[in-house]
C-alpha cells in the first residue's frame, strides 16, 4: 500500500514572510534606539559625562564654540551674547527647553553667562555632553 500526501505544495514566497518580519523588527529597533539628541550644525568638542538628559521633542540649541574668539549660536544662527536673552524670549513660544552645547575648551565664564541668559529668558536649560563611550 502506497501512501500519498494530499497537501498542496506551497509557493516559495510564503517563506519570505518571516524574513520580512525580522527585517522590519530590526529596522524599527534601530530607528527607535538611535541617538535622538538634537545637535547643532556647529561642531564642538563636548565634555565627557556619565549621564544624559531625556530627549525632548521640541527644543532650541545654543552652541558655544572655543578658540581665540568664542562664538555663540542659537539654532545655527550667530548671536551676540547681549542679544541672546531677547532672541530666546522671542522664540520661547515654540519651545521652552534649551540644550546648551559648549565646547570643552570654551571659557567657563562665557558658558555661565549663556546659561544665565537662557534662564533669564524663562527657558529650561540642560548642558549637552558626550557619553563616555562615544
Amino acid at each position: 500500500m502506497k501512501l500519498e500526501s494530499t497537501l498542496k505544495v506551497r509557493p516559495d514566497f510564503l517563506y519570505l514572510a518571516p524574513l520580512l518580519n525580522v527585517v522590519g523588527l530590526l529596522l524599527l529597533f534601530f530607528l527607535l534606539t538611535s541617538n535622538l539628541v538634537v545637535r547643532s550644525g556647529v561642531r564642538v568638542n563636548l565634555p565627557v559625562g556619565n549621564s544624559s538628559y531625556k530627549s525632548v521633542e521640541r527644543n532650541h540649541v545654543v552652541t558655544v564654540t572655543a578658540g581665540e574668539a568664542p562664538a555663540v549660536y542659537l539654532n545655527h544662527e550667530l548671536v551676540a551674547l547681549g542679544d541672546l536673552q531677547g532672541k530666546l524670549e522671542a522664540v520661547r513660544r515654540e519651545a521652552r527647553f534649551v540644550v546648551i552645547n559648549a565646547d570643552a575648551l570654551a571659557p567657563v565664564g562665557l558658558v555661565d553667562r549663556v546659561t544665565e541668559a537662557v534662564l533669564a529668558a524663562g527657558c529650561e536649560a540642560a548642558r549637552g555632553m558626550r557619553m563616555a563611550g562615544e
